[in-house]
């Protein structure tokens, strides 16, 4: 059985015989220690698709949805899109990177008049349909060769109109130019509408990926009022196609989901959670027992456990997952949300690495309880010796 065959299955709560891996990769480390990528060099695309399936076959990631390149952030190309799929003018915008982050320096508008000259056109989806299937269908046969599934991936309206306006004037304009931000995301909303419908027709893999960070930490960034009038909507015209298909269609935002979820879950029926934030935002014991037929993608905490923890952290989150999730399926585990850059490689394989050692079906579960004990042991000893020194 590949993985694709075992990613079908087990998205539609089919019996398998192992845990799946899922995850987004932007390390650049495991690009150079596991896919060969040379910082000195130029790559085509081609080239650098070839680079991230040898890396995340091997180091053990059955799963993802990006193609990562380390010298080109992705915020880049989305301004290229809104250039060539909206008719913005090409001039006057500016992406500065710095490290691994990267951001909008540099718009040819700063207020709500000056933005009004600078409005964005509704895509065709003829042209984004032309655009986008050659690249889809390149990437998901390179992966293919290495035995990783990809998954299509949309950004959401409401995301995507507040990248492009600036979060502080997009916050401005929902009460002083509600016209502006309903026009705004209805292109960005019918352009990631088109990507789905373009995918749908051509995708191997039954699954599209919306990211739509509509959450912090403490919880909602934006009104469910808001959400639920001007983002549901969209949101529909985005899944229409998946679910025509009958395929599967993956929910994602950044921080506490809190009150959202039963508006992407029972309103727009989404049919699983990437990520799942730690550190306080998100309990995903508690989500699979309030939705126990959701799908679930994540859950080591990436931003303290994978950058900070030792391996035996890593590995004790990983297995406390398999342990409590595993045996009822609908699970596929990696980081909370991303491996980053500061991420040390043999944490990210350790990760891995414990998905295939003790993922297996039938589930082990005594094995499991019996290495954490030892592992908390361990943990304890040094932890007294530490406090002794």
């Amino acid at each position: 059985m590949n993985n694709l065959d075992r990613f079908k299955k087990a998205i539609n709560w089919e019996p398998v015989d192992r845990i799946l891996t899922y995850d987004l990769l932007d390390n650049r480390e495991i690009l150079i220690q596991y896919g060969g990528f040379d910082l000195s060099k130029e790559y085509n695309f081609e080239e650098l698709i070839e680079i991230n399936a040898k890396a995340w076959k091997n180091i053990g990631v059955d799963a993802t949805r990006t193609v990562y390149d380390p010298k080109d952030h992705w915020m880049g190309g989305k301004i290229t899109n809104w250039i060539r799929f909206f008719g913005v003018d090409p001039g006057e915008w500016e992406v500065r990177q710095a490290g691994e982050t990267a951001w909008i320096a540099k718009r040819p508008f700063r207020t709500l008049k000056e933005l009004e000259k600078h409005m964005p056109q509704k895509p065709v989806y003829e042209e984004v349909r032309d655009w986008y299937q050659p690249v889809i269908r390149q990437i998901q046969q390179i992966l293919s060769h290495y035995d990783i599934v990809y998954i299509g991936a949309v950004e959401g309206p409401i995301t995507d109109a507040y990248t492009y306006m600036d979060m502080e004037l997009f916050a401005l304009a929902i009460y002083d130019a509600p016209e502006i931000v309903s026009h705004i995301m209805d292109c960005t909303g019918l352009f990631s509408a088109h990507i789905a419908r373009a995918f749908a027709e051509v995708t191997e893999v039954p699954m599209m990926f919306m990211g739509e960070d509509i959450s912090g930490s403490t919880g909602p960034i934006f009104s469910p009022k808001f959400v639920r009038k001007e983002g549901l909507p969209r949101w529909k015209w985005i899944t229409s196609p998946i679910k025509e298909k009958g395929y599967k269609f993956l929910y994602h935002t950044d921080g506490r989901y809190g009150n959202f979820l039963p508006l992407i879950f029972e309103d727009l029926e989404a049919d699983g959670l990437n990520p799942i934030e730690r550190n306080g935002c998100n309990d995903i014991f508690a989500i699979r027992e309030e939705y126990p037929n959701k799908l679930l993608f994540g859950n080591v905490c990436c931003m303290q456990t994978l950058p900070h923890g030792t391996l035996g952290d890593v590995e004790d989150e990983t297995l406390e997952i398999i342990e409590k999730i595993g045996p009822q399926g609908g699970i596929f585990i990696g980081s909370s949300s991303e491996v980053h850059d500061s991420v040390p490689v043999e944490n990210a394989v350790k990760m891995y690495q414990s998905v295939y050692e003790y993922g297996s079906y039938p589930i082990d579960i005594d094995r499991i309880r019996t290495r954490r004990t030892e592992l908390r042991n361990k943990s304890e000893l040094k932890l007294r010796a530490d406090l002794e020194l």
